[in-house]
């Protein structure tokens, strides 16, 4: 048993006391006194964790809405769609590629010759003062002008000039440099590149034109022969020469685009006694991922959702809940979720349905592939279309459009956006709640106030009571003593 010590004065009497000590009144009793008290504080705390248990079920649920989002997006990407599988029976010789929009098909390629750049080389440069051994980094203490034109030799294109203005503080290195980021003069935006690529080779400049093929590159400026272009030597370029499918072609280029609509050719090696075959076709695995990650992710969300409604059974006295039971914010969400799944406008035929999208009487999403891979065969664009068709604007930071994803999305942002002044519908519960927790708290700050105030005033009343008692003992004790020596 507990006891407080306590000193008091009564008359002229000093005493020590514990309280307890004559009422057996103790901290004990005193925590017993302010049981109810105690235990309003404990019924608030419990508001306070179911409140919290709520507010992570949100949290969990935002969490699998906002990883359903990242697979709408995937359906939204263009990467997603028209990709295509790709074959060479010499990847060594050459290779293919091709866009969502090109076609089916199998090339015969032979390659004769692989395309080349014109180029010029230059002398060993020297700096000003004679000194041959020098850095590409080193100043050169040449000032003036440099000019290069760079034409086709045939005279299909219009020859172009560009000139190099160098200073005395300008090394190779930095000659080179204001090469390769020379402009086109002709073009107004000052965006386009002059075509034009140099590099040091044992402190010689070589410039090269970017383009393939027979070009004629023309050294001028009066810096001319100080770069070593006074006795440089001129690499003639010229054209790939291939045959595809029989047909003799040569192109300025490696590289052709302009072939086959839609489908690059590379070439990387030439040999005219060697046919290789290529092979383009449409692969359909891309988007059959992408929409069976939207299926498997649909259903993760649908079922937690019913994980978290979930009434139990209410007969059962231990019967347990789920933490949203009852809530209609919840049942919104799993109904508009329930009605955008199999909904969006039709495309060209091409709907939810078709793709092979169904539900069953559990409310459980799936995919019927072979439906599905049918539909995308029939007709692609069409079923890139019904999924998301892109209606941003050239300079939009972010993304807009049409179609299934972008109605399902809409739905889903309602209630996770975070965006300050369009908070969803979850923020703004999770809000609510935070401050529903500060007034409890608040709640249980002023009661933990009151019970120190009351058990400081029982100690004190207890202990007076107990002071009290003692000294009534002690003052009889001293009147018995006193009258016992006075009759003998």
């Amino acid at each position: 048993m507990s006891s407080i010590t306590t000193s008091t004065t009564v008359g002229s009497i000093s005493s020590s006391s514990y309280m307890g000590q004559y009422t057996g009144i103790t901290s004990d009793t005193i925590d017993q006194l302010l049981q109810s008290d105690e235990l309003r504080k404990t019924v608030i705390q419990n508001k306070i964790d179911k409140i919290n248990t709520k507010a992570q079920a949100w949290t969990d649920i935002s969490a699998r809405l906002s990883n359903l989002t990242s697979k709408l997006e995937a359906l939204q990407d263009e990467g997603t769609y028209g990709t295509k599988k790709v074959t060479s029976s010499d990847d060594a010789s050459a290779t293919v590629s091709g866009t969502a929009d090109s076609m089916e098909g199998s090339y015969d390629l032979i390659i004769t010759q692989l395309a080349t750049s014109s180029k010029i080389t230059g002398g060993v440069v020297s700096k000003a003062d004679g000194t041959t051994k020098i850095s590409t980094k080193d100043a050169l203490g040449y000032s003036g002008k440099l000019t290069i034109t760079n034409g086709a030799t045939d005279g299909s294109d219009t020859a172009l000039t560009v000139e190099i203005d160098v200073k005395a503080t300008d090394s190779l290195k930095d000659i080179a440099n204001a090469i390769n980021n020379a402009k086109d003069p002709s073009d107004s935006t000052g965006t386009k590149g002059a075509g034009l690529k140099a590099t040091i080779v044992n402190n010689q400049l070589v410039i090269s034109s970017e383009e393939m093929g027979d070009r004629t590159l023309t050294i001028g400026g009066n810096l001319k022969d100080s770069l070593g272009f006074k006795d440089s030597q001129t690499t003639k370029g010229q054209s790939a020469k291939f045959t595809l499918d029989g047909i003799d072609m040569t192109r300025n280029s490696n590289n052709p685009t302009d072939v086959v609509d839609g489908v690059t050719f590379n070439f990387k090696k030439a040999d005219a006694s060697k046919t290789i075959t290529l092979g383009l076709t449409n692969d359909t695995d891309k988007e059959l991922s992408a929409v069976k990650d939207f299926v498997s992710q649909y259903n993760s969300v649908m079922s937690l959702l019913s994980e978290k409604m979930d009434v139990g059974d209410p007969s059962k006295e231990d019967n347990t809940t789920g933490a949203l039971a009852g809530d209609s914010t919840l049942i919104t969400l799993q109904s508009n979720l329930q009605s955008m799944v199999l909904g969006g406008k039709s495309v060209n035929g091409v709907s939810a349905s078709t793709l092979g999208l169904s539900v069953d009487r559990n409310g459980t999403l799936s995919l019927d592939e072979s439906k599905f891979k049918a539909q995308l065969a029939k007709d692609p664009n069409s079923v890139k279309d019904f999924f998301f068709k892109d209606t941003s604007s050239k300079y939009a930071t972010e993304k807009t459009g049409t179609g299934y994803t972008a109605d399902f999305k809409k739905v889903i942002d309602k209630y996770t956006s975070t965006k300050s002044g369009s908070e969803g519908i979850i923020s703004l519960r999770k809000s609510s709640y935070q401050s529903e927790i500060k007034d409890y708290n608040k709640q249980i700050e002023r009661i933990t106030e009151q019970i120190a105030t009351k058990r400081a005033r029982y100690v004190t009343m207890f202990t007076n009571l107990d002071t009290a008692i003692g000294n009534l003992q002690s003052q009889f004790s001293y009147f018995q003593s006193q009258n016992s020596s006075s009759n003998s």
